[in-house]
């Protein structure tokens, strides 16, 4: 019975060196990776960082961060409804003026009298 509990040891210890190795080997190319994409792209590292400790944070459900969002809708809103009204503004008042000279009048309500 001690020699299968030995044999038993001896495998769980194997797996768990082989287990340690490719978990370092993993570590290791994950760190290249990491490594590779900052000096690539060094901005970008710094703002995920950011994002990353601001979520890690517990901040996202802050008072701050619900004002922000709040403002940042009323802006990316108010562009919108801003590019709403100066697209259509202009077209209505063509398709108004359109609307008139096909009907055969002179753009101010009164039938055209010219032959």
């Amino acid at each position: 019975m001690e020699n299968g509990m030995d044999d038993v040891k001896q495998r769980v210890g194997n797996d768990l060196n082989e287990l340690r190795e490719e978990l370092g080997e993993r570590t290791q190319e994950i760190r290249d990776a990491v490594g590779n994409y900052v000096n690539a792209n060094p901005l970008a590292a710094v703002g995920i960082a950011f994002g990353v400790g601001y979520l890690l944070s517990g901040a996202l459900f802050s008072r701050t961060t619900f004002k922000a969002a709040h403002l940042g809708a009323r802006v990316a809103f108010g562009g919108l409804l801003k590019q709403l009204v100066t697209g259509i503004g202009p077209g209505l008042f063509m398709a108004m003026s359109g609307s008139s000279a096909k009907a055969g009048g002179n753009g101010n309500g009164n039938k055209s009298t010219q032959r």
